[in-house]
């Protein structure tokens, strides 16, 4: 089941901050934004998933807000880094892996990984081994981004998941 993300607004915005690193356990919250940074709550620690400098976000109509926390364009054959994640007080574990948005089955053509794992921060590479689009496309993938605090979290469900839309590139 997928997590719905809530809605952006600046009551919500701050309610997370102040929460940050209160006690708290396998909870998960975001706040999505157009500009390719989502705050997560995890396990009472406020994280910050953003694109790193240089990725192009995919805004507007184009990315459906109520089920990602952000969208992005990877460029086949350019392995990133793409986004980023860190809470500013202890290394995160992070799992990855993106889902074809046409039949929900784990993408072949997609290879991710993080580096450092664990970190603060740690990057998402995102390597897509298909054939580039003569244009811009639309979201057609899901990048089913995990964050840990400890290495089994995302193994065992209690780690904390965002979604993050992705579109190719040419």
């Amino acid at each position: 089941m997928r997590l719905r993300l809530l809605g952006a607004g600046a009551a919500l915005a701050a309610g997370l901050a102040l929460s940050a690193c209160s006690a708290g356990t396998g909870s998960s919250s975001a706040v999505p934004s157009s500009g390719g940074q989502a705050l997560v709550m995890s396990h009472g620690h406020l994280v910050v998933v953003r694109l790193m400098p240089g990725v192009r976000p995919l805004t507007g109509p184009g990315c459906n807000y109520s089920e990602y926390a952000f969208c992005f364009y990877v460029i086949p054959g350019d392995k990133g880094p793409y986004a980023s994640s860190s809470d500013g007080t202890v290394p995160l574990y992070n799992v990855g892996y993106i889902d074809s948005n046409k039949n929900g089955d784990l993408d072949k053509k997609f290879h991710d990984y993080f580096s450092p794992d664990p970190g603060d921060p740690t990057e998402q590479y995102i390597d897509y081994k298909g054939k580039a689009p003569k244009t811009a496309g639309n979201v057609k993938f899901t990048d089913v981004y995990c964050i840990g605090h400890s290495k089994k979290e995302c193994a065992d469900g209690s780690g904390s998941i965002i979604y993050l839309g992705i579109a190719l590139s040419p």
